[in-house]
C-alpha cells in the first residue's frame, strides 16, 4: 500500500465516520464515540491520570505569572482534548464535596487543535465556536510540529485516542524532537497510542519489537453494523503499536539528544480489556465481547448475561511477562464475576450472603464482592424497578473498572497506551 492510498484510506475513514455522526457527543452506543465504556471508563481514566501533573503545571504557571495554560492538541479530532482539559478532577472526589474541574476555560489561554483530517476540522470548529481561545488547522504531523519560528511556545502538547501511532518512528521522533526545540523551559507531552499488547490482537505481540518504524494493519470497523465490517466500505490503514518499555526508551533517547531531560513521568495502560475490537473480533477471533457486555452493565432497565464478562486467556508461546500480567488480571477479574453471579444467587438467603467471600481471593476482589453482597442484600429495600439492572449491575461494572486500573502496569496491554512526561531544559 503506497502512501497516497494510506493517507486517503485514513482521510476517507474520518470523513464516513464524521458523516455518520460518530463524533456527536449526544450520541450513544458502540458505533460512535460516546458509548458508556468510553464516558465511564476511557475519558475518566484519561482525566485521572492527568489531573496530578496538570495540576503542579496550573500551579506554577499561577505563582509566577498568573498567566492561563498553552495547549496544543495533536491530531485533534473534533476537539475533544478541549473537553478533557476542562473536566479535570481538582481534588480527589468525596461525598463531602462537590464535583470542581481544575480547569475552567477562562485558565486556557490557547488551544490550538491540528488534524490532517480537513471533516475533522470543520467539526471541531462548529463544536468549539464560542471558544474564542481555539484556533484549529488542518496540518500533516509527519511533517513535523505544525508551528512556525514566532510562535509562543506551549505548556502542553498533547493527543489523545491513538492519534500518534499514526506516525512512523521516524515522524514521531521529528514530532517529539521540534517539541523539544519549541517548547519553553519545561513542558507536559502526552502521547496516547495503541497498545502493542492488547488482547485484541495478540496476532501483532511483538514479533518486531526493538526492530523499530514497523506497522501493522488497523480498522474502525467498530462503526459499522457488524455485516460491513468485513466488507470493501472498510478503510484500513497501517497503525504504529507500541509497548511500555519500547516508548519509554524511544522517547528518552529523541530527549536526551535534544538535550531535554525528563522529570515526571506515567505510563499507564487504559482499556486494557474493554477496547472496541473486543467486540469485532477482528484480530483476535477468541476475544469475547467485553466492551459490548461493559456497555450493557450501565444501560438503564436492561439486564446482562454475565457470562459474557468471563475471560478466558490464552497465553502467548513468546511472552512470558505478558502472559503473567494477563493470567493474574484473568483471576481477579473472573473471580469477580462469579462473585457476583454467586451473590445474586443467593439473595433470598441474608446469612449466607453476608458471610465472608472466599479468602484466597486478593483483597481488592474480597472487598469488592462484600460491596456487592451488602448492595445486593439491600437492593430489594431499595425500590427500584429492576435492581439487578439499575443498581447491581453498574456498581459490577464500576468494582471491574477498579480492578482495571488497579492492575494496570503501563505494559502497552491495552487498547490505549497513555506516556505522559514532563520535559525540562
Amino acid at each position: 500500500m503506497n502512501q497516497q492510498t494510506v493517507l486517503n484510506n485514513v482521510l476517507n475513514n474520518y470523513a464516513k465516520a464524521v458523516a455518520v455522526g460518530a463524533y456527536d457527543s449526544k450520541l450513544v452506543g458502540l458505533g460512535n464515540k460516546c458509548d458508556n465504556v468510553r464516558q465511564y471508563w476511557e475519558d475518566r481514566y484519561t482525566r485521572y491520570v492527568l489531573s496530578p501533573g496538570i495540576r503542579r503545571l496550573y500551579e506554577r504557571k499561577r505563582d509566577e505569572d498568573g498567566g492561563g495554560i498553552r495547549i496544543m492538541d495533536l491530531g485533534c479530532g473534533a476537539g475533544e482534548g478541549w473537553n478533557i482539559f476542562t473536566t479535570l478532577p481538582r481534588t480527589s472526589p468525596t461525598l463531602d464535596a462537590q464535583f470542581n474541574s481544575l480547569l475552567n476555560g477562562s485558565d486556557i489561554e490557547f488551544y490550538k487543535g491540528v488534524d490532517i483530517s480537513p471533516a475533522m476540522i470543520e467539526k471541531a470548529e462548529s463544536i468549539h465556536a464560542h471558544h474564542n481561545q481555539t484556533q484549529f488547522m488542518v496540518a500533516d504531523l509527519d511533517r513535523g510540529l505544525p508551528v512556525d519560528s514566532s510562535e509562543t511556545p506551549y505548556d502542553i502538547y498533547f493527543s489523545s485516542y491513538g492519534s500518534l501511532s499514526h506516525l512512523s518512528d521516524d515522524s514521531l521522533s521529528k514530532l517529539v524532537g521540534d517539541i523539544c526545540e519549541h517548547m519553553g523551559d519545561r513542558a507536559i507531552f502526552v502521547a496516547d497510542l495503541l497498545g502493542r499488547y492488547s488482547y485484541e490482537w495478540p496476532c501483532y505481540w511483538g514479533e518486531f519489537q526493538g526492530k523499530g518504524n514497523h506497522m501493522q494493519t488497523y480498522s474502525m470497523s467498530y462503526l459499522y453494523p457488524p455485516e460491513r465490517r468485513n466488507t470493501e466500505d472498510v478503510e484500513r490503514f497501517p497503525i504504529r503499536y507500541w509497548g511500555g518499555e519500547e516508548i519509554d526508551h524511544f522517547l528518552r533517547m529523541i530527549a536526551e539528544n535534544m538535550n531535554v531531560y525528563v522529570g515526571e513521568f506515567q505510563l499507564c495502560d487504559r482499556s486494557i480489556l474493554v477496547g472496541r475490537h473486543t467486540d469485532t473480533g477482528e484480530f483476535n477471533a477468541e476475544v469475547s465481547p467485553f466492551r459490548s457486555a461493559i456497555n450493557s452493565l450501565h444501560a438503564i432497565d436492561r439486564r446482562t448475561d454475565l457470562s459474557q464478562l468471563i475471560f478466558n486467556y490464552q497465553p502467548h508461546p513468546n511472552h512470558p511477562h505478558i502472559n503473567r500480567f494477563f493470567q493474574n488480571l484473568q483471576s481477579a477479574w473472573n473471580a469477580l464475576v462469579y462473585g457476583c453471579i454467586e451473590s445474586l444467587d443467593m439473595w433470598r438467603n441474608p446469612e449466607k450472603l453476608l458471610s465472608e467471600p472466599p479468602i484466597e481471593c486478593p483483597p481488592i476482589v474480597l472487598d469488592s464482592i462484600r460491596i456487592l453482597r451488602r448492595l445486593i442484600n439491600q437492593a430489594p429495600n431499595l425500590h427500584f424497578d429492576d435492581p439487578r439492572a439499575n443498581l447491581i449491575e453498574p456498581q459490577l461494572a464500576y468494582l471491574l473498572r477498579n480492578l482495571e486500573w488497579n492492575f494496570q502496569q503501563g505494559l502497552g496491554a491495552s487498547h490505549g497506551l497513555l506516556a505522559i512526561y514532563e520535559f525540562h531544559r
